[in-house]
C-alpha cells in the first residue's frame, strides 16, 4: 500500500499524458532516458565572495517513452557551501526548470512555437502534482539581433492550460519550474547541499530531447582553497539524481566557476600617483580657515590622496540588476541561459522578490584607523574619472557613496555632497565627511561606496579622492566637533575590501535567509595612508665645553615669528631637548637629556651656559665635554655657540659658530631666490 501512494503521482501522470496522446507507440522510443549534464563555459568569479553565482548546469534528456512519465529526486552538491538565499519553508531560490520556461521554441515542425510557461511549483510537496492550478499567459521575450527590437516573441498559455496546446515539444501537463530545499551535506554540514524532490520528468521519446536547467546556485567562492598553480582553482558541482525509473546520467561533475582574486587596492596621490604614506606637518593646517575642511563640513579643500579599486578580472563590479521593476523588457523578466553580469540571478515575478533578487550592487569599503585627534576626514561622493589619466577610475564605471548602518558596510541610504575637493589637473570631486568613531588617536570610520555602472569588456577602475583637514593654534572645544588646537601625531591605515565584509569566523559563508547578497570575507591587509608628524628642528653643536679653564655658551631661536608669511601658520611654540654626548671629565659619564620646563615660544630664545645652565629650567652641567643635539619641538630654530676661556674683556680664546640643522629641507618662506642657510 505504501508503495502504491508513492507511485500513485506518476501514474496520474501517465494517464494524463496517456489520455492526450495519439498513441503510445507512435511516440515511444526504443532507446532508455539517459540525460548528459553540461555546465558550459564556467564564469570566473571573486575569491573573494560568500555568494558567488555560477554557472547553469544543463541536463540533456533523450528518449525514453513519453507515456511512462517518472518522478527524480535531484540533489546537487559543490565543494564548497551552496550560499543561495534561503526564502522561508525550508526553500531555496536555487531553482530547477524544464523546458526553459520564457525562452522562444520550436514546435515539431520546426515553426516558432509557443513558449515553455512559467508553471511555479508552489512548495516541494506538490512538485509531483499536475499543474492544473493557477497561472497566468507570460510573454518570452529574448534579446534580438535587430536594434531595440525582440527575436522569438509569444504568448504562452496560463499553467492551467498547459496541456491543451498540440504539437509543442514542452513538457505539458506538469509544472515547469520548481524551487529548491536546503540539504545537509555528506559531512553534515547544514544548507550545504540542494535537494529537488519528486520532479516528474516526462521521457521526450523521439521528439527531440528536454531540457532540465538549474540555476541561482551561489557558492562560498572565498572557501575555495587557492591554487598552487597557474591555473585558478575550480568551482564543481556534483549531481545525483534517483528516479523511479531507470534513468542514466553521463558527466554528472562539472566545473561550474574559475576562482580569481576580484579586487586590487592601493592608495595613491589625489591625481593618482604613488608615494603612499603621505606626510603632514603637525604645526602646518591642512585646508585651514573658516571655509576650509578643519572647520566646515561643507568646506573647499586640496584632496590629500586617493584610493583606488581595480578589477582583478572583467566582471568583478557588478550593478545590483538590470533595468528596474518597471523595466518588464530586461532582467526582471529573465530568460533561461541568458547572462546579465550582474549580482542577481534569475528573476521573474512569478518567483517573488526575494528569488534570484540581490541586495545591493558589487560594493568597495575604504576603512580608516588610527584617524589623530584633531584630524577631519572627506571623501569625494563617487568615483574621479578621466579621460586622459589611466592611473585615475575608468569612464566606463562608477560608484556612489553611501551610509552604512552596521561596521561590516552594509546600508542602503545616498550620501548628500556638501564638501569640495580639488586635485591639480583634475575636475573638481563632489565630497562628503566621513563620519569617526573612537576616541584620542584611536579613532576610526568607513566610507563605501556602491557600483552605479560597469563595462563586462573591460578592467575597470574605482578612484576616490580624500581630503583630510586640521588646524593649528587655533582649536575650538566647543565646536562640533570639537577642533583641537593641534592635530594628534602618528601613522593612519586605510583597508580596502568588498563590502559588506565578514570575518572568517562569521556564519556569512553558508546559506543565509537574512544576510545581504552579495557578501565577502574581510581577508584585506590595511596599508599606510597618511602620517602626521611633529614639527621639530634638530640643531647640531659639534663641541662644546667646559673643562681646561673654558666654557660654552648656547642660543636658540625661535625664528616662527617672521614677516613674510603674516604669521599664519607659522607661530609656533614648544619645548626643547638637551641632548649631551661626551664626558662630565675622566670617567664620569655625560649628564642626561634636559627639557625646558615651559616652551620656548616664537619670537624667543633659549640662553644657557655649561657651568651655570639658564632660562626655561635648563640645569648646569659643569666639566662637560663633548657635542649637543638639541631637539627643538618648532621649526624654524636656529643655534649659536659660544666658546670662551674666560669672562668678556678677560678672555684669550674665543669662538663662536652657528649650529648645523639636521633635517632635510623645508623650502624657502620668502617665495625669492637667496642664500639657503646651512646652519
Amino acid at each position: 500500500m505504501v508503495a502504491f501512494r508513492k507511485l500513485f503521482p506518476v501514474l496520474a501522470i501517465g494517464a494524463f499524458l496517456l489520455g492526450t496522446a495519439t498513441t503510445a507507440s507512435a511516440q515511444a522510443s526504443s532507446q532508455p532516458l539517459v540525460c548528459t549534464t553540461d555546465a558550459g563555459v564556467p564564469p570566473v568569479v571573486r575569491a573573494e565572495g560568500h555568494t558567488e553565482l555560477v554557472g547553469d548546469l544543463i541536463l540533456i534528456c533523450t528518449g525514453g517513452n513519453p507515456a511512462q512519465a517518472l518522478t527524480a529526486n535531484f540533489q546537487l552538491f559543490l565543494n564548497t557551501n551552496i550560499t543561495s538565499r534561503l526564502i522561508g519553508g525550508g526553500l531555496s531560490e536555487a531553482l530547477l526548470m524544464i523546458d526553459e520556461p520564457g525562452a522562444a521554441r520550436l514546435d515539431a515542425t520546426g515553426a516558432a512555437g509557443t513558449p515553455t510557461p512559467f508553471c511555479v511549483s508552489p512548495d516541494s510537496g506538490s512538485n509531483s502534482a499536475p499543474a492544473v492550478n493557477g497561472g497566468t499567459p507570460v510573454t518570452s521575450q529574448v534579446p534580438g539581433l535587430i536594434p531595440g527590437g525582440l527575436l522569438g516573441t509569444g504568448t504562452a498559455p496560463g499553467c492551467n492550460n498547459v496541456g491543451a496546446v498540440a504539437g509543442q515539444t514542452y513538457q505539458q501537463g506538469t509544472y515547469t519550474l520548481f524551487r529548491g530545499q536546503a540539504a545537509n551535506a555528506a559531512n553534515g554540514t547544514a544548507n550545504a547541499a540542494v535537494v529537488w524532490p519528486g520532479v516528474p520528468i516526462v521521457p521526450p521519446g523521439t521528439a527531440g530531447a528536454r531540457t532540465i536547467r538549474i540555476t541561482n546556485i551561489r557558492a562560498n567562492a572565498a572557501g575555495v582553497p587557492a591554487s598552487a598553480s597557474l591555473v585558478p582553482a575550480q568551482i564543481f558541482a556534483f549531481l545525483s539524481v534517483s528516479a523511479s525509473q531507470s534513468l542514466a546520467l553521463s558527466n554528472p561533475q562539472q566545473a561550474v566557476a574559475f576562482v580569481l582574486p576580484g579586487l586590487q587596492f592601493d592608495v595613491r596621490s589625489c591625481s593618482g600617483g604613488g608615494g603612499s604614506p603621505f606626510s603632514f606637518l603637525q604645526c602646518n593646517a591642512q585646508n585651514g580657515g573658516n571655509s576650509g575642511l578643519a572647520s566646515s563640513a561643507s568646506g573647499t579643500g586640496s584632496a590629500s590622496f586617493g584610493v583606488r579599486f581595480r578589477e582583478g578580472f572583467q566582471t568583478a563590479f557588478k550593478t545590483r540588476i538590470e533595468g528596474d521593476a518597471t523595466g518588464s523588457t530586461l532582467q526582471f523578466m529573465s530568460i533561461p541561459g541568458v547572462v546579465y553580469n550582474t549580482e542577481s540571478g534569475f528573476v521573474r515575478p512569478e518567483l517573488g522578490a526575494l528569488v534570484g533578487q540581490a541586495t545591493s550592487a558589487t560594493r568597495v569599503s575604504a576603512r580608516f584607523t588610527n584617524i589623530p585627534e584633531g584630524v577631519r576626514l572627506y571623501v569625494s561622493t563617487n568615483s574621479v574619472t578621466s579621460s586622459t589619466n589611466v592611473e585615475v577610475g575608468s569612464t566606463t564605471a562608477n560608484a556612489m557613496l553611501v551610509s552604512v548602518t552596521d561596521p561590516n558596510g552594509s546600508g542602503s541610504t545616498g550620501v548628500s555632497a556638501t564638501a569640495t575637493l580639488t586635485c591639480t589637473n583634475l575636475p573638481n570631486a563632489s565630497a562628503a565627511e566621513v563620519p569617526l568613531t573612537g576616541t584620542g588617536n584611536a579613532r576610526s570610520g568607513i566610507a563605501t561606496w556602491e557600483v552605479t555602472s560597469a563595462n563586462s569588456a573591460v578592467i575597470d577602475t574605482l578612484f576616490f579622492q580624500v581630503g583630510i583637514g586640521f588646524n593649528f593654534a587655533a582649536g575650538n572645544p566647543a565646536a562640533t566637533p570639537p577642533v583641537a588646537a593641534q592635530p594628534g601625531l602618528g601613522t593612519s591605515s586605510v583597508t580596502g575590501s568588498f563590502a559588506p565584509f565578514y570575518a572568517a569566523s562569521s556564519d556569512a559563508g553558508t546559506a543565509s535567509s537574512s544576510l545581504p547578497i552579495p557578501r565577502f570575507i574581510d581577508n584585506a591587509t590595511p596599508r599606510n595612508a597618511l602620517v602626521i608628524n611633529p614639527c621639530v628642528t634638530n640643531l647640531l653643536f659639534p663641541f662644546v665645553t667646559n673643562q681646561a679653564g673654558f666654557d660654552t655658551g648656547i642660543a636658540i631661536s625661535n625664528t616662527s615669528r617672521d614677516p613674510f608669511s603674516g604669521n599664519a601658520g607659522r607661530l609656533q611654540s614648544g619645548t626643547s631637548t638637551i641632548n649631551y654626548y661626551g664626558n662630565s671629565g675622566g670617567t664620569n659619564p655625560a649628564p642626561p637629556a634636559d627639557t625646558t620646563t615651559g616652551p620656548v615660544n616664537a619670537g624667543e630664545q633659549l640662553l644657557f651656559v655649561l657651568s651655570s645652565g639658564g632660562g626655561n629650567g635648563i640645569d648646569a652641567t659643569p666639566n662637560f665635554q663633548g657635542y649637543i643635539i638639541a631637539q627643538c619641538r618648532f621649526q624654524y630654530a636656529h643655534g649659536f655657540a659660544f666658546v670662551t676661556d674666560g669672562p668678556v674683556g678677560q678672555a684669550q680664546i674665543a669662538e663662536g659658530y652657528l649650529a648645523l640643522v639636521m633635517d632635510s629641507g623645508i623650502g624657502t618662506r620668502t617665495g625669492s631666490a637667496s642664500e639657503v642657510l646651512n646652519h
